[in-house]
């Protein structure tokens, strides 16, 4: 599959199978004296390559050259500067608690400071987005999940007198300031995938059987929680961007996960996180739903995109899993100003490749794309048990516990192929909206057609803020956890 990347333009699908990518054409010079003639303007466009044999990989290419004369026999790339669609936050991947150990516990220092230059510095593939789990994921290191307040059964702790980060210290918090020093703008999303055991119908992490619901006495705990979890990664160095109040919500696991119908996202949202931000006087954006591309399940972020919750939302985030890309189209339509990002995605267990999946993502309005881990070992893991690996599943490097080095995989590359070209909006003045089109540019319903993206080669700068101040609506109701009945749509991510 062959990718152009034009004047800021994402990836288009052409042909072939390989994926190659152009640098931006130069902005024409300042407008000279009426009497003297404009300024050349360069037509030249550069070429990377990488194939899926990685026979060539992010590999430099003969130069093409824009024309405005079509050639005959072959697809045609068609570049509109005057029509905008999203801003783009970034391309990346998760620093889930395996990932972290295995670039801190098992490269040596030379090859660990090598690896986060390749992964986050300009002379790498210079990712932009990262995805971090709030408390144990399915990936960690430790047999036992873990929260940042853990109590023995039957104990509880609502003012969160316990509430520690002292886990992260040992190896996430650290990988996350090398990567932030390398891109001190990387956009960094927080994601929970179980809030402690004390505060779910089931006292423990997991969500068997779908018992695992949050209390209806700790709503607010849980906002708090959240604010806390925020303020302590703010004071170690990290900031983080979003959150999404659940990951997966509802589906069935044996590792750490929650029960959370839609009304009952909507209400927490509502109720409880947005105002807890706001009173922390925290900018932080919330990304609803968090959850696969099933059509049996997106109504869940539809139901969100709709709802009073709508206001308190900076966007909807999904993954890649069973569903197709144009769900993301759907959600945009039914809210086009709610950002959208795709927040998981793991090689190995979906029908999409990389490539496949950037060019889809962003053409069904994607602002980001993140993969899953950044880093596993051979055998596709550690994990926490009772899983035994992901014998399918590859993180963007592998790292050899055994010889301590790392190898990039093809997802490296092909995420490259887009994170080194297309630079993400960077905090600014100009005006903007939520949604990244710019006051007064064409406002697109759909995404450019098959044979054509469009991009500015000069984009207004965001906002500093993520918060939206686009006018939304605003209607409220009083929703209690108590009364709540309306049961979630079930969803599991594809077995290994």
């Amino acid at each position: 599959m062959i990718a152009v990347l034009a004047m800021l333009a994402v990836a288009v699908p052409v042909t072939g199978a390989v994926t190659a990518s152009a640098s931006a054409a130069t902005k024409p010079a300042a407008a000279p004296p009426a009497a003297a003639p404009p300024a050349p303007v360069s037509l030249a466009v550069g070429v990377t390559l990488t194939t899926s044999d990685m026979s060539q990989a992010l590999s430099a290419q003969p130069q093409l050259t824009f024309s405005s004369t079509a050639p005959a026999g072959v697809p045609i790339v068609h570049v509109d500067d005057g029509v905008r669609y999203q801003t783009i936050k970034g391309m990346g991947g998760a620093m889930t608690d395996t990932s972290a150990w295995l670039i801190d516990d098992e490269l040596t220092p030379a090859e660990r400071q090598t690896l986060m230059a390749s992964l986050f510095g300009p002379t790498g593939i210079d990712l932009n987005f990262l995805r971090v789990p709030i408390g144990a994921s399915d990936f960690t290191v430790s047999p036992t999940p873990y929260t940042y307040d853990d109590l023995p059964a039957g104990q509880s702790d609502p003012g969160l007198s316990h509430f520690s980060i002292a886990h992260d210290r040992a190896y996430i918090l650290p990988m996350l300031d090398a990567a932030l020093k390398l891109d001190p703008h990387v956009f960094v999303v927080g994601s929970l995938w179980s809030p402690p055991a004390w505060m779910k119908s089931n006292d423990n992490p997991n969500n068997l059987d779908e018992a695992g619901r949050l209390k209806a006495s700790d709503y607010e705990p849980l906002a708090q929680y959240f604010v806390k979890f925020l303020q302590a990664y703010a004071a170690a160095g990290v900031h983080v961007s979003a959150i999404t109040p659940a990951n997966e919500p509802g589906s069935e696991t044996t590792y750490p996960g929650m029960d959370l119908s839609e009304q009952a996202e909507q209400g927490f949202v509502t109720n409880y996180l947005s105002p807890a931000l706001r009173t922390a006087r925290l900018g932080t954006g919330i990304y609803g739903y968090d959850g696969g591309w099933a059509s049996a399940n997106t109504p869940f972020a539809d139901q969100l995109a709709t709802s009073s919750a709508a206001h308190d939302l900076e966007g909807i985030a999904t993954h890649c899993y069973y569903g197709a890309p144009g769900s993301i189209s759907t959600l945009h339509d039914a809210d086009p100003t709610l950002d959208e990002i795709v927040s998981e995605c793991s090689p190995g267990i979906t029908p999409y490749s990389v490539s496949d999946l950037l060019i889809s993502s962003i053409r069904n309005w994607a602002s980001a794309v993140g993969l899953w881990n950044l880093a596993l070992d051979p055998r596709g893991g550690p994990v926490q048990a009772p899983n035994h690996g992901c014998p399918r599943c590859s993180g963007v490097v592998t790292v050899n516990p055994l010889t301590h080095t790392f190898t990039p995989t093809l997802a490296y590359y092909q995420l490259g192929q887009v994170s080194k070209f297309v630079a993400p909006a960077r905090c600014g003045s100009g005006p903007a909206t939520s949604s990244g089109t710019p006051t007064g540019a064409p406002a697109p319903t759909s995404p450019p057609p098959a044979s054509t993206t469009s991009r500015s080669a000069t984009p207004t700068a965001p906002r500093c803020s993520w918060r939206t101040t686009t006018p939304r609506r605003r209607w409220r109701s009083r929703w209690s956890p108590r009364t709540a009945t309306m049961r979630p749509t079930r969803w599991r991510r594809p077995p290994p």
